[in-house]
């Protein structure tokens, strides 16, 4: 049972979200009785959250309302377990959370893109600033190097940031090239292996000769979010709307691109589920303007076989 426990809890990524979410549910419902809670009222909770403005001064997405109409059924599907509710008010009309509705990010780093986003990863960078009227040029230490070997694990590796930040020395293989994720470490509580590219090979291993070659230490030496250092990188290399999760899209779509079946992607990406998956597998202007040409070539064929023939047809009587 401790076991399982454990194995359940690893496979959330943080607790700090659905607290959030709690909360909000608790501002709303909180003065209610369990049994008093209808579907309307739901409804009323649901209208009122997406039209109230962020923090950000933001629109709401429909997708947070959903997370926090996620966590409200549970709750009230754990009271129906424990018979303090005969029947939950989500089954009571129409479906109150609306999957289809969601807008999914569909962002996917360009070659060009992440050619770019490199190059501003480097020892040094050269900055132009004005001092007394003159324009200075020199060289400062950007200290991203980590940060390099980070976004190339990411785009080659399909492992999430969380998987990334928690890897061990232990669970890198250089002899067969290889990573292995624990379970304890993936969202999905399985564990799996992904091999290295020729460059994630040389930037781990790059890390592990400046490292003190202590097989429990993390490869990375991260244990904080890395965010703002991400943000700066894409905005120095001039690249807008993007997070570091979508170098995950970035590696699945590739890999569907480069001719790999989606199964085997899976795997290796750690997909349970194929709905799940196809959220990941966005196509780039390259690959959409290949699909119409061979599509093209295809209605070309099909019409040309629909076409007279010249032939002289003899009827004999």
């Amino acid at each position: 049972m401790q076991t399982g426990s454990i194995t359940k809890i690893a496979g959330l990524r943080s607790w700090k979200a659905p607290l959030g979410w709690l909360n909000t549910l608790i501002d709303y419902f909180g003065n209610k009785k369990i049994r008093s809670i209808t579907h309307a009222d739901i409804e009323d909770y649901k209208f009122k959250r997406l039209n109230k403005i962020t923090v950000h001064k933001t629109q709401r997405a429909i997708a947070s309302v959903n997370r926090e109409l996620e966590l409200l059924r549970a709750i009230l599907r754990f009271a129906v377990r424990q018979r303090w509710l005969s029947h939950s008010p989500f089954e009571l009309g129409e479906p109150l959370i609306s999957k289809s509705d969601e807008i999914k990010r569909e962002r996917v780093l360009t070659f060009d893109e992440e050619k770019k986003l490199l190059n501003v990863c480097v020892g040094e960078r050269t900055i132009t600033y004005q001092r007394k009227g003159k324009e200075i040029t020199a060289s400062v230490k950007s200290g991203r190097e980590l940060l390099k070997a980070l976004i190339i694990t990411a785009v080659d590796t399909t492992m999430r940031k969380g998987e990334i930040i928690k890897l061990r020395w232990r669970e890198v293989d250089f002899t067969m090239r290889k990573i292995t994720i624990i379970a304890f470490n993936s969202k999905t509580a399985t564990a799996r292996d992904v091999g290295m590219t020729p460059r994630v090979y040389d930037e781990l291993a790059n890390l592990w000769e400046q490292s003190p070659k202590d097989f429990d230490e993390l490869v990375f030496g991260i244990k904080d979010n890395f965010k703002k250092s991400f943000m700066s990188a894409c905005a120095d290399a001039g690249i807008k709307d993007f997070r570091f999760h979508d170098l995950r899209h970035t590696a699945i779509t590739r890999l569907i691109q480069g001719g790999l079946p989606p199964m085997e992607v899976m795997k290796i990406s750690g997909h349970k589920q194929m709905n799940t998956f196809a959220r990941y597998v966005n196509p780039n202007t390259q690959a959409i303007t290949h699909i119409a040409d061979v599509l093209g070539v295809y209605h070309a064929k099909m019409m040309a076989e629909l076409e007279p023939t010249n032939e002289i047809i003899e009827f004999v009587n």
